[in-house]
């Protein structure tokens, strides 16, 4: 019986130092910390998967993992990565969200809550839980399962919120935080006041400006988030033009900014930029770029619009070209080319 005291006492003494040295390893994660050769190449991956190279992206993501396997950034990226390719496969009709997306995405929100609970003041496990999060919602929200869709889509936005409260130059959070507002404002009144999402566009708008002008590993996402927006949804091709250029050029296999081009010169942002840009996209094409079936991109058509466009602009010399190739095609394609070549005869 008397040893017991003492058996206690000496677990104690070989516990405790376990325990320090355990408490010691702990490391606040943030984007100051992650090796730079890591981040290089997880920006690198990221524009993969920007240009609908899903495959590439993901293989480089796992591929750096292993270099800072606990950095939370890893979990976010690859997360990102693994949603753009479900959001796509919708697009082509596959209407499925892999079971093992879920998985990752439960084990990055484990991980980083876990970072939260032992630094509860840093804002970096509030910034990277709630991307965490609002990529899980997302994925939720695919999978038709509104109600958690909707819990960790407010979830995220309000962890996105305290981050930025405690360290407003954390310009990332806009990216989520902006498409938050963004489509909160866009909901029907009753749908606002019932689920509490109170929310503004322009404000939206705004915000994922922000971040593409101040953030830094989230400023190409944010500003393509924020082009196809005005594109697809606002029809502001004026305000988006700059951008989107810019955008074709980064990203030439996305063949959402080629498709914005030529709608942005049909509505009227006929400058040179984008008539290069027009340029480009069919340049690709000839040379065997051919983009998903489900793009419904006509190579005539296309064709069509930038013969328009330049000569309204008074460009015969860039009309040329695809005008001979239209007048090469079989009908309607060669009387349609004819007649415009012959009105733009008549104007000159």
């Amino acid at each position: 019986m008397t040893r017991s005291p003492i058996l206690a006492l000496l677990a104690l003494v070989l516990v405790h130092p376990i325990a320090v040295a355990a408490a010691a390893k702990t490391v606040l994660w943030t984007d100051q910390n992650i090796p730079q050769p890591v981040l290089k190449r997880l920006i690198q991956a990221q524009d993969l998967a920007l240009d609908l190279r899903y495959d590439d992206a993901e293989a480089m993501i796992r591929a750096v993992t292993p270099q800072a396997p606990d950095h939370p950034l890893c979990g976010v990226f690859l997360l990102a990565t693994l949603l753009s390719r479900i959001q796509e496969n919708f697009k082509a009709g596959i209407q499925t969200v892999p079971p093992s997306f879920f998985g990752e995405a439960d084990r990055l929100v484990a991980r980083i809550q876990r970072q939260r609970d032992a630094f509860p003041r840093s804002p970096y496990p509030c910034l990277y839980l709630g991307a965490a999060y609002g990529i899980r919602g997302l994925a939720k929200l695919y999978a038709g399962n509104y109600i958690a869709s909707y819990w960790d889509g407010k979830s995220g936005a309000g962890l996105l919120k305290e981050a930025v409260a405690r360290d407003p130059t954390l310009y990332n959070a806009d990216m989520g935080l902006g498409q938050f507002e963004y489509y909160c404002g866009t909901l029907a009144g009753v749908l606002q006041f019932l689920l509490a999402l109170p929310g503004d566009p322009q404000k939206g708008l705004a915000m994922l400006k922000t971040c593409q002008d101040k953030g830094t590993y989230a400023a190409w996402p944010c500003e393509a988030y924020r082009v196809r927006l005005m594109t697809g949804e606002r029809n502001d091709f004026t305000g988006a033009a700059q951008d989107l250029v810019a955008l074709e050029d980064r990203y030439p296999d996305n063949y959402d900014f080629a498709i914005a081009v030529f709608k942005s010169l049909d509505a009227g942002v006929n400058t040179p930029a984008m008539r290069g840009a027009a340029e480009n996209v069919l340049r690709r094409m000839d040379q065997g770029w051919f983009p998903p079936s489900y793009a419904h991109m006509d190579e005539n058509a296309l064709r069509m619009g930038l013969v328009r466009a330049c000569l309204m602009a008074g460009d015969r010399a860039s009309a040329a070209e695809p005008l001979r190739e239209l007048l090469a095609q079989p009908e309607p394609w060669h009387g349609r080319a004819a007649a415009l070549s012959a009105q733009a005869q008549k104007v000159r």
